[in-house]
């Protein structure tokens, strides 16, 4: 606003007093700068000698769906934006991509599927071409560098420096980092994730990693909406739990049905994402019985329906299960069954999808993952806490991996095709799992983690959780600026 006001003035224009008002209200949707630029220049065009930009000046240069936004107080107070039509694609959901198959062939299928795919990424790097297999390595011409690319088996982290064993199919090698940017780059490997060496042989035989990489996602050009619409993304609801906080739900549904303020935000909300755990579940963690409200699966599903058919039917609910829902725990998963969310299932706004699910609104590219292999990575990459997920979700887009780690606290499935490999780079990649808010950007790819609707339980305060409850990232997906509010605290 205050560049705003020095362009008109530096130009020789005043803004009238109503003008000023109507470009606080466009503000956060728009470039309101640009509006009084193309005002003057308007002006200057058509031999206005008006002095003062009025409100009309405005409204003439604004988009065309400003205009209908504008036209009536009516249709932003009672919510019904039929000026923004849904424009929105499922591209990818795991429920369509399951095929497992059992035993020791499985999981030789998955890992090859996941080297092929990884080696597929890894050769757009311009020197991909000097990569070569590890059973044709040349270990006589130690002063030449050597590349190589494969899954990591085993990595040691020692005083002095890290140990990597590495292979490609053809061979194993092992591998050492001495110098100290190597060793860092080094510490961020995770386990069975794909990595690229480039080595030397010593003199005395050992072999050394003179740099290390992970496929990593390019600098990345986001793709945005060409309307102004809002994006919603929240996770970890809970429902059945004695911790949910109802009362804050319910402020956030009032909110979304226009009832709390924000009108010209709220008015342009088209698109829920819920990111897992939508219920509580039973039998999750020891002794969870004794922190549910709701015993029974299915009553829990029928108030988790409750709310959600308060939510204004013109916005599109997508859904993917997490570790607490009644799904197979291993990934990837597939949405809900319909025995358990056959109300959701009926209702039109409602899209239950499984974990990892890939989606496009309004032009946006979104991965949708719970996030459960979080824990993995927090645990094995040093530095790295629940307080600042996004972090660890960067740890992810470097592997190209959802779930990079095995054998850890993140099941995996036997499956001829490995689907959790990220071929394509998203806009946004939206997790949750940890319960707590954090927003962020790598490489022009925004990172939320998207929080709980859930207080801390026993559970939790025995394992050192503290949850950040209530608290909803709002995106607006024709700049992907984020904005939040807190649901909580609007609680009297």
């Amino acid at each position: 606003m205050a560049q705003a006001v020095k362009e008109a003035l530096s130009s020789g224009y005043q803004i009238h007093p109503q003008a000023f008002n109507f470009l606080l209200k466009l503000d956060m949707k728009t470039d309101v700068t640009d509006l009084v630029i193309k005002v003057v220049q308007a002006k200057i065009s058509s031999g206005d000698q008006q002095t003062i930009i009025i409100k009309e000046d405005l409204e003439k240069v604004l988009p065309p769906e400003f205009k209908e936004l504008e036209q009536s107080q009516t249709v932003m107070r009672t919510m019904v934006p039929e000026f923004i039509k849904p424009e929105f694609e499922i591209v990818k959901d795991a429920t369509n991509n399951i095929f497992p198959i059992e035993g020791l062939k499985g999981f030789q299928s998955l890992f090859r599927s996941r080297f092929d795919r990884l080696i597929k990424i890894i050769g757009k790097r311009p020197n991909s071409y000097q990569i070569r297999q590890i059973a044709s390595l040349k270990k006589d011409a130690p002063s030449t560098p050597q590349k190589i690319a494969g899954l990591v088996m085993n990595k040691k982290v020692k005083r002095t420096h890290v140990e990597l064993t590495v292979d490609d199919g053809s061979g194993r090698i092992k591998a050492i980092a001495l110098e100290d940017r190597v060793r860092r780059s080094a510490t961020e490997i995770c386990l069975d994730q794909m990595v690229v060496l480039d080595l030397q042989f010593s003199k005395k035989g050992l072999i050394v990693a003179k740099d290390i990489y992970s496929p990593d996602i390019p600098e990345h050009q986001p793709s945005t909406s060409k309307k102004v619409v809002y994006a919603i993304f929240t996770s970890d609801s809970h429902v059945g739990s004695k911790a949910f906080l109802f009362d804050a739900f319910n402020k956030f549904v009032l909110w979304l049905n226009g009832k709390s303020g924000d009108d010209l935000i709220v008015s342009r909300v088209k698109y829920l994402i819920i990111g897992g755990d939508l219920v509580d579940g039973i039998g999750i963690y020891p002794n969870q019985e004794k922190e549910l409200q709701e015993v029974n699966i299915h009553e829990q599903f029928k108030k988790l329906t409750q709310l959600i058919e308060q939510i204004p039917k013109h916005i599109i609910i997508f859904m993917i299960p997490g570790n607490h829902d009644p799904t197979r725990q291993a990934l990837p998963q597939p949405a809900v069954p319909e025995k358990y969310a056959g109300q959701l299932y009926s209702m039109e706004n409602v899209k239950m999808l499984g974990n990892p699910a890939y989606l496009n609104l309004h032009g946006v590219n979104i991965l949708v993952y719970h996030g459960t292999s979080l824990d993995d990575v927090v645990a094995m990459i040093p530095g790295l806490t629940f307080t600042k997920p996004a972090s660890a979700m960067k740890i992810l887009l470097k592997a190209r991996h959802l779930a990079p780690i095995y054998g850890g606290r993140t099941p995996i499935a036997p499956e001829r095709e490995d689907n959790l490999v990220i071929e394509e780079v998203p806009d946004i990649f939206h997790a949750g799992h940890v319960h707590t808010v954090d927003i962020d950007n790598y490489r022009n790819v925004l990172l939320i983690n998207s929080g709980t609707w859930q207080g801390q339980t026993l559970y939790q305060s025995n394992m050192g959780l503290s949850p950040i409850p209530g608290i909803v990232p709002i995106v607006n997906l024709a700049t992907l600026e984020v904005i939040s509010r807190n649901f909580v605290s609007m609680i009297k």
